[in-house]
């Protein structure tokens, strides 16, 4: 079958040579004949090649870059880029942890794709079902095996996806899979769990507040399985209470906690948080907010804002004078300028005012292109009130 091609309407050469890894399908002039996601060239308007990539006939982000080869990417193409990602977590891989991102879509120069590694068990996932069609997921399950400490690779589905689960390797006999991260015990759900089961790119920031938390009252808003919570606790917190909506989240949490075997008392409040927020009139030394994404689209981008802002404000309400605030987004469709511009409207409806100790981002085995900012989507802010 012939390679399609794709036309740039416009001169986008300069931002694809700078990393911009995605062109728009109003910037290209598309092949007729091409129904099915696949390899693609990319041309200029002089019909001169530019490079290659992924096709996606169904979506706005019509082209993803590969390379700017003259030569198609082949096998041992698709393996550098893996070994090389391999190569960026070697210094996770290790008896302290053994949870980490080993791919990371278009962050490691294999757009679309992502694999997270849970011990033995590798997770893999797509972003959408374009994605699914292109990537070889036998290749990529076999190259996992074979050059991890990974004796199994399951694919999850997205949460919208009508694809079916497959896994590689030796079968599954329990979703719930022990792993370990900074010498803290995590049981992760891969199956019916957030993403791919855990939410990696935390790890630094739930280190640092493990840093903080000696002797301190703590409060996790949207705690899920308790991530920062487990680590207040082990770092001797006087008190901690997990609030999430989500009962099957805390019930995991409670586990965990007794896994690592936590003295400090432990309270999960299963309600809606902002109704916890409104309700509840006791206080912390430490109050945690890490809320879902709430702009899943460029288009939600203003009410997301406007509930950051309310949920913020509320739980700077929950800290006592002194205390640590740490807030923080998920969404990629919030700039690191947007969230400083929510954090400033939430403490001033709440009538506080701030010190920023940190404000960061994911940890290391989530890279992004220097070129696109705005895959650097977590950010993380701990004020003293």
């Amino acid at each position: 079958m012939a390679i399609p091609s794709l036309i740039l309407k416009r001169n986008l050469r300069k931002n694809l040579m700078q990393g911009q890894p995605w062109i728009y399908q109003d910037n290209l002039t598309l092949p007729k004949d091409a129904l099915a996601s696949g390899l693609c060239k990319l041309k200029d308007q002089k019909n001169e090649l530019i490079g290659w990539g992924i096709y996606s006939p169904q979506s706005q982000l019509a082209f993803r870059l590969l390379t700017l080869d003259k030569n198609p990417p082949n096998t041992a193409f698709y393996e550098e880029k893996l070994n090389r990602a391999l190569s960026l977590r070697r210094s996770l891989n290790s008896d302290h942890t053994n949870a980490y991102r080993l791919v990371n879509g278009e962050g490691d120069l294999l757009p679309g794709f992502i694999c997270d590694i849970y011990n033995k068990v590798a997770v893999i996932q797509f972003d959408g079902q374009s994605m699914f069609e292109f990537w070889d997921q036998e290749f990529l399950a076999q190259w996992i095996l074979q050059n991890t400490n990974c004796n199994t690779v399951y694919f999850k589905p997205r949460h919208d996806s009508q694809l079916k689960p497959i896994s590689w390797g030796e079968p599954l006999t329990n979703y719930l899979i022990p792993c370990r991260e900074n010498g803290c015990e995590f049981l992760v759900d891969i199956k019916d769990g957030q993403k791919t089961g855990f939410f990696l790119d935390q790890r630094d920031n739930r280190q640092y507040l493990g840093q903080l938390a000696f002797g301190k009252s703590v409060l996790n808003l949207f705690s899920y399985t308790g991530g920062f919570s487990v680590y207040a606790g082990l770092n001797s917190a006087r008190s901690v209470t997990s609030v999430d909506i989500a009962e099957g989240a805390l019930n995991l949490a409670e586990k965990i906690w007794q896994l690592n075997r936590i003295k400090t008392p432990h309270k999960t409040q299963c309600v809606d948080v902002f109704n916890y927020l409104i309700q509840d009139v006791e206080k912390f030394d430490i109050v945690i907010c890490d809320p879902p994404s709430m702009a899943k689209s460029e288009n939600q981008k203003q009410l997301a804002m406007n509930k950051y802002i309310e949920v913020f404000s509320l739980a700077a309400k929950k800290v006592l004078p002194g205390g640590h605030l740490i807030l923080s987004s998920c969404s990629s469709h919030i700039s690191f300028n947007d969230f400083e511009l929510i954090v400033g409207e939430a403490l001033s409806k709440a009538r506080k005012r701030g010190q920023i100790l940190r404000f960061t981002g994911q940890g290391l085995d989530h890279p992004y292109p220097q070129a696109c900012p705005h895959l650097r989507y977590l950010k993380f802010m701990d004020l003293i009130l």
